[in-house]
């Protein structure tokens, strides 16, 4: 049989809650039958205390301890006026009246009398208790005008013997053990509802769960409580939030690949025909634009391949202490032409001081400075510039490349990262990107432990600022 966890939840309250009460119960009879035995211990002191007034009363009016001296029906009559009594003021008993007395059938002596000894005032017995001395026994001296006269021994009780105590103590357990059967029937009655409640985000959990197997990432539980079980729920919500933006976002990432892709190909395919039909003579022109559109295809299909190594973690980064100011420098003059020939202001504010050193792969720092600087080149308007400025701290550098008109709108600045993005009007299709470049830069950065975001830049343009860790 296969228990689910309501039923293993509710046999463990409820056998934690039977343990508890069994538990709690042989404790209570423990401590009631200890402490109703001092109880009674401590009664028979207090009627020792009587049994030693009388005793004393008698030695006052006979003089010495010869009237008690092997009288046994006098020494059992004065216990049971004691412990048949609660009277403070006993009058004397005579010899007399020891000698006419006949015993009612006992109830206390049988289990006081065989525990009192009395002593003389040199501790020699006289009469009283077992044959055998017990070490558990306790004297009690008495006196008379501050001379003592005598010693009154008692051996604790071990154990109840009178038949009213025993009733007794029978009642108390009878409650105690009622009292137990009402908190197992309790604990029998609470801990269905109370696993029950604690398992219902665990059931909502599983449904929810279910539904994003299938595909239904909008799905959503509610958040009942503050403890564990509701911090899971929010994080499954989290979970199913962050799914539901994944599969949109593949969802557009192929649409947009598509048409991408679909664009290049209907130019080619346009073109190759009308050469095919004669429209057009194959002249070198003609060639030249469909050189253009297969370098254009060729650029974004290296991108996306490149994007996805870098999405798999398949880019082999070889990690050097690399200058990345002087790389910087090598690239910048690799495009010093093209800027100059589009009238475009190119300039590097490098930091003074000694070199700065960071853990990089140098060709794929060079890539990033390569896209950043493309990037600048083919969206900023000419006339117009590019400034790069450089500093450092004590334990990171800070490159920004800060250009010219046109801007970026500040809703679209968060999205500069994201694939296949690019904003319309000013930097479109029509420059000639696809997309993907700041997506690969974004990749780069965060290989090498760095931040970059996007921002509007002091020259009206778009400014991209990265921090990368130095080396120590």
């Amino acid at each position: 049989m296969k228990f689910r966890i309501k039923h293993k939840l509710f046999f463990t309250l409820l056998l934690t809650s039977g343990i508890m009460a069994i538990g709690m119960f042989v404790f209570m009879q423990w401590s009631f039958d200890r402490g109703f035995l001092n109880y009674i211990n401590r009664q028979d002191l207090n009627k020792l205390e009587l049994l030693a007034k009388r005793l004393t009363d008698n030695y006052v009016k006979n003089g010495n301890w010869a009237f008690i001296k092997g009288n046994h029906r006098l020494w059992q009559k004065m216990h049971v006026a004691i412990f048949e009594t609660n009277t403070m003021d006993l009058p004397p008993i005579s010899l007399k009246e020891a000698n006419e007395f006949r015993p009612p059938p006992p109830r206390n002596i049988g289990i006081i009398g065989p525990r009192v000894i009395l002593f003389d005032a040199e501790k020699h017995k006289i009469i009283g208790g077992p044959p055998h001395k017990d070490p558990n026994m306790r004297l009690h001296p008495f006196s008379d005008r501050n001379t003592i006269i005598g010693y009154l021994g008692i051996i604790p009780a071990k154990e109840l013997s009178d038949a009213g105590d025993l009733l007794f103590v029978e009642q108390q357990m009878e409650s105690f053990a009622t009292m137990v059967l009402v908190m197992v029937a309790l604990s029998l009655c609470l801990s269905f509802p109370v696993a029950s409640h604690f398992l219902r985000p665990i059931h909502a959990l599983t449904r929810g769960t279910r539904k994003l197997m299938a595909g239904q990432f909008k799905a959503r539980i509610a958040v009942t409580s503050n403890d564990e079980l509701g911090q899971l729920s929010h994080d499954f919500n989290n979970l199913a939030m962050t799914l539901e933006k994944n599969e949109t976002a593949r969802q557009q990432w192929v649409a947009d690949i598509s048409h991408e892709l679909r664009t290049p190909l209907s130019i080619l395919r346009g073109e190759i025909e009308a050469l095919q039909d004669g429209i057009r003579p194959p002249t070198p022109e003609a060639l030249q634009g469909l050189h253009g559109e297969m370098m254009h295809l060729g650029r974004l299909i290296e991108d996306l391949y490149e994007l996805s190594m870098s999405d798999v973690g398949a880019l082999n980064y070889k990690k050097i202490p690399v200058d990345p100011v002087g790389l910087l420098e090598g690239t910048v003059e690799l495009f010093t032409k093209q800027f100059s020939e589009k009238e475009l202001r190119l300039t590097v504010h490098r930091p003074k001081g000694p070199v700065l050193w960071i853990l990089a792969d140098p060709d794929r720092l060079q890539q990033l400075f390569t896209n950043l600087l493309e990037n600048s080149l083919r969206y900023t308007d000419s006339p117009g510039a590019l400034e790069v400025f450089i500093t450092a701290s004590k334990t990171k550098m800070v490159i920004c490349f800060q250009d010219s008109t046109p801007g970026v709108p500040s809703t679209d600045l968060p999205k500069l990262f994201d694939r296949l993005f690019r904003v319309e009007k000013s930097r479109g299709r029509a420059r000639g990107g696809a997309g993907l470049g700041l997506s690969i830069c974004s990749n780069i950065v965060e290989a090498h432990q760095g931040r970059i975001e996007a921002r509007r830049s002091p020259l009206r343009g778009l400014e991209i600022k990265i921090e990368l860790p130095l080396t120590c």
